[in-house]
């Protein structure tokens, strides 16, 4: 659990001092992951005391894994959210070329990110292999996945289910 909570190439979002961190695992080309990523950022804008730690993991093949891997390299340049967002905003199929569109429309910079995709060394192949072996460690069976406090919660979330499982991590209280 604590690779899971503190790994520190996973992106975040929300609150810096959290009283409930809800980690979720997604895939851009997950028609229920994309449904779902509204409530998420909904959640965030309304809730001051939540974190979000964002764990892609590309299952759905080879489109997914560059979605991914564009994310994470404009995670370096700070832009994960917007990408993020974009991304899952994104309707119909995600090619090599309209995933590098999306990327420069979300403010990331071309050649740093271009740079970052072919470094070894930028960590992102690692980051997505580390997303991976969690979701295997929490025995997920695919996307959308969430962890919020405590509870693992698979399948889609709308706004109400995504409140009451904030609620009830909330209640929960911190890890013990």
């Amino acid at each position: 659990m604590r690779d899971v909570l503190f790994d520190p190439g996973s992106p975040a979002s929300g609150a810096a001092r959290p009283d409930v961190t809800m980690v979720v695992f997604t895939d851009y080309q997950c028609g229920i992951c994309k449904r779902t990523d509204g409530a998420i950022y909904r959640r965030l804008a309304e809730d001051g005391r939540l974190r979000v730690i964002w764990k892609d993991w590309p299952i759905r093949g080879p489109l997914s894994e560059h979605a991914a891997r564009v994310a994470l390299a404009a995670a370096r340049q700070g832009r994960y959210d917007e990408i993020h967002a974009a991304l899952m905003a994104a309707r119909g199929t995600l090619t090599p070329e309209r995933v590098d569109a999306i990327a420069v429309e979300a403010g990331c910079d071309p050649a740093r990110l271009a740079e970052d995709l072919a470094d070894p060394a930028s960590g992102i192949d690692a980051q997505i292999g580390r997303h991976q072996l969690q979701a295997f460690g929490l025995g997920l069976q695919g996307t959308p996945a969430y962890l919020v406090g405590p509870y693992l919660i698979q399948g889609g979330l709308d706004d109400d289910a995504l409140r009451r499982a904030v609620d009830r991590a909330r209640r929960a209280g911190p890890p013990r």
